[in-house]
């Protein structure tokens, strides 16, 4: 219902708009009726494969460009020759126009069908802005509490940490953790026997686990010092696995490692 109202309300208002300059007022009506297959072929191209494609993968640059070569490719292939070949002999016949690669009226064109996609692409930008801003905020939230539960079983004198696995909570013993690496949005916990992922940060788990216990050795990479086989400047071997040593990270491994 939303989208026919938006488009319904483009219609008019376009019409409404051109139609008061020369008080015909369907005629203008018409013309935006033909226009609206290009505005809608671009807002949805955006919206169901740019957003999710691009934008929300951080290639901000690259959606940018597909979207410039969206409005030029609907611009070229669709709305110039259904304007010249459609709109410009039935509707506007007194239009005199009749070559089909001229820059000003393509320009003119690409800015008609791009007028129309602002407000959903502008809408959908800050709707999911705000859904970031409330995951955010609940994830912050739910350090926050983990961190209490932490530290009064710190004061007890219990080894555990509580981490959302799925669709429920796992209680995990910190000294089975072997190290955690980070993938990206996700974290995987390597354990003794078994390996689970989360949907946290590497520094939100470096947050929730003992200091003395854990240490950061790479920007994707946090280990326990309990369970280390052997240490160099460049590389730390837990279990038969090496792990690497992060630059701006060696200083810290020498001083708290060696």
């Amino acid at each position: 219902m939303k989208h026919v109202l938006y488009w319904s309300a483009v219609v008019l208002f376009f019409a409404l708009v051109w139609g008061s300059s020369n008080a015909d007022y369907f005629r203008n009506f018409l013309i935006q009726v033909c226009c609206l297959p290009s505005r809608m072929l671009l807002v949805y191209i955006t919206l169901l494969y740019l957003f999710p494609k691009f934008f929300d993968n951080k290639k901000y640059v690259s959606f940018f460009a597909m979207y410039c070569l969206c409005v030029l490719l609907i611009s070229v292939l669709i709305q110039r020759p259904l304007f010249l070949y459609f709109i410009q002999p039935n509707l506007l016949p007194e239009y005199t126009n009749d070559t089909f690669f001229v820059v000003s009226e393509i320009t003119n064109t690409a800015l008609d069908i791009n007028i129309a996609a602002m407000l959903p692409i502008a809408y959908t930008y800050l709707r999911r802005i705000r859904q970031l801003e409330l995951n955010n905020a609940e994830l912050n939230h739910q350090n926050e509490s983990l961190r209490r539960d932490v530290g009064g079983m710190e004061d007890r004198g219990e080894l555990y940490i509580e981490l959302k696995v799925d669709k429920g909570i796992k209680r995990v013993h910190t000294p089975d953790i072997l190290y955690v690496e980070s993938l990206r949005n996700y974290c995987s916990i390597k354990l003794v026997d078994s390996e689970i992922t989360v949907l946290k940060t590497l520094t939100s788990i470096q947050e929730l686990l003992p200091e003395t216990q854990f240490i950061r050795i790479h920007r994707s990479f946090l280990i326990n010092k309990q369970r280390v086989n052997s240490v160099s400047a460049s590389s730390i071997e837990i279990n038969d696995t090496s792990l690497p040593v992060g630059r701006t990270y060696r200083e810290e491994v020498k001083t708290k490692m060696l």
